[in-house]
């Protein structure tokens, strides 16, 4: 498997690398607005989970703790987020980027696109209501929404609330864990952003004047909408694709795109709003890539993706054992 490819090669490395760079390291090829959008997401759900448990836990034991415990935690020692957990932030923080990113497109250059269906233009308003947060750019602790997947949420949960808990008195624990679970089972992923995506895939079955729609998203900058789109035709997991996307090359958007049978035009602008994201190939190659899109059949396509629609744990095994192959083994 690629080793772009969520769970692949090098994963560990990538991730702790990111995270240098989050606090203080040099840069790799990650854009500094990813870096700084990043560190905003990690503070500000911090601090939005610290404050809600803080809240649960009442008053009395509010007053015995500092005024912030995480964010200063996390700042001094970014290792006590894991991969997971800074993964989830860093593609919150590119869909945030991306969506507003004039190499995608600008809006006002296309004033006379076709609107949507109403009953379309009503789920892409609200899921644009729902993500506006992560193109948020104000101090780093200061809380944000966290509108994380249900399968994510547990971990950020979890996280604050070790954090609490270290600086707490012990018999506060037992008060601490349960006010982490009635966090977690009042959270409602239902009106969040990649709950809503996937609903606007599904409604979006059978409309008309398919390629029309696409390019409307696109000029529209509703990037994580045609993510969406992207992985209900795929098969794939949303969280997962994104991942992929926002770790693969160009080269693997533009797959991507091509096995989702996107226009041209799409793929073109998808690929141009990621640079915002991650630096890549030069012009000259972008162009080539963009010339050939066409010449790559379906099935090339949909072959060179399959590996995303596999469950979790076997496409993290299977790149495991792919990057251990030795060539005896062969190719």
């Amino acid at each position: 498997m690629a080793s772009g490819t969520p769970g692949g090669e090098g994963e560990a490395t990538r991730n702790a690398l990111f995270l240098q760079r989050c606090f203080g390291g040099r840069a790799m090829r990650w854009s500094d607005a990813l870096i700084a959008r990043t560190r905003r997401h990690i503070g500000g759900c911090l601090s939005s989970v610290e404050m809600a448990l803080r809240l649960e836990l009442g008053a009395d034991f509010d007053a015995r703790l500092p005024d912030a415990v995480c964010w200063p935690r996390v700042q001094a020692d970014p290792a006590l987020i894991d991969d997971a957990l800074l993964a989830d932030m860093r593609d919150r923080a590119a869909i945030g980027l991306m969506a507003r990113d004039p190499m995608l497109a600008d809006p006002a250059e296309h004033p006379a696109t076709s609107p949507l269906p109403q009953a379309v233009a009503d789920f892409v308003a609200a899921l644009a209501l729902a993500q506006s947060g992560w193109a948020d750019a104000g101090p780093d602790d200061l809380p944000m929404r966290a509108d994380l997947p249900a399968e994510a949420m547990p971990d950020l949960v979890w996280t604050v609330g070790a954090l609490i808990a270290d600086a707490a008195p012990a018999e506060d624990m037992q008060a601490i864990d349960q006010a982490c679970v009635a966090l977690l089972t009042r959270h409602d992923e239902q009106h969040m952003p990649f709950a809503q995506a996937a609903l606007l895939a599904h409604r979006l079955h059978g409309v008309p004047n398919d390629a029309d729609m696409l390019l409307t998203l696109a000029r529209q900058r509703q990037v994580l909408a045609l993510f969406a789109v992207m992985a209900d035709r795929l098969g794939v997991d949303l969280r997962c694709l994104v991942r992929h996307v926002v770790e693969a090359e160009e080269m693997a958007l533009f797959t991507l795109c091509r096995a989702a049978q996107f226009p041209r035009e799409v793929a073109v602008r998808l690929v141009l709003g990621r640079r915002s994201v991650a630096r890549g190939v030069g012009d000259s190659v972008l162009v080539d890539y963009a010339d050939d899109y066409e010449g790559m059949t379906l099935k090339q396509a949909r072959a060179a993706v399959a590996g995303l629609s596999l469950s979790a744990p076997l496409r993290t095994r299977l790149a495991a054992v792919s990057a251990r192959r030795s060539p005896a083994c062969g190719a």
